[in-house]
C-alpha cells in the first residue's frame, strides 16, 4: 500500500475518533484545574453551618449505561447488550463506518435490551465501525467494532 494511502486512512481514523470524542464531551462541562506550577497556595473554603432540623442534601450520581457488542471481531451476526438504562428515555444504537457516515440506527427499548438484542450486520462490508449509544440525541459513549464479513 502506498504511503499516501496509509496516511489518508490514518487521518480519517483520527478524524472519526476526534469527532466521536467531541460529541461525547458536548454534554459535559469541562472544569479547569489549577496548574501545579501555580505560585499561590490553594485556599480552603469553610463549610457553612447547617441549622437544626435541616438535613444535608445528597445528590445521586447518574449511572452511565454500560453496553457492548459481541463477538468482536464479528462475522455478520452480533449481540448488543446494555445495562443500567433509564425507563421512559429514548435510546438508540448508532453504527458509523470508518469515515463517520451513519450506516445503521436501531431503537433500543430498555426492557428488551437487558437480555441482549441480536443484530444482523452481514449486509455491511468488512471493516472497522464505531457504535454509539445515544440518549435523547446525545452520544453517551462510542466503541469500536470490527466486521469480518
Amino acid at each position: 500500500m502506498k504511503l499516501s494511502t496509509r496516511l489518508i486512512l490514518v487521518l480519517a481514523l483520527l478524524l472519526v475518533q476526534l469527532s466521536a470524542l467531541a460529541a461525547t464531551l458536548m454534554g459535559r462541562q469541562v472544569h479547569a484545574r489549577p496548574s501545579a506550577a501555580s505560585s499561590r497556595p490553594s485556599q480552603v473554603v469553610p463549610r457553612q453551618h447547617i441549622g437544626l432540623g435541616t438535613a444535608p442534601t445528597l445528590t445521586a450520581r447518574t449511572l452511565t449505561p454500560s453496553f457492548s457488542i459481541f463477538p468482536n471481531p464479528a462475522k455478520g451476526l452480533v449481540t448488543f447488550s446494555v445495562s443500567q438504562l433509564t425507563l421512559n428515555t429514548d435510546y438508540k444504537l448508532r453504527l458509523n463506518n470508518i469515515i463517520g457516515r451513519e450506516v445503521r440506527t436501531v431503537a433500543v427499548r430498555p426492557e428488551a435490551a437487558d437480555g441482549g438484542m441480536n443484530l444482523n450486520l452481514s449486509d455491511l462490508p468488512a471493516g472497522m465501525y464505531f457504535y454509539s449509544l445515544v440518549q435523547n440525541d446525545r452520544v453517551l459513549s462510542t466503541k469500536r467494532l470490527v466486521l469480518q464479513n
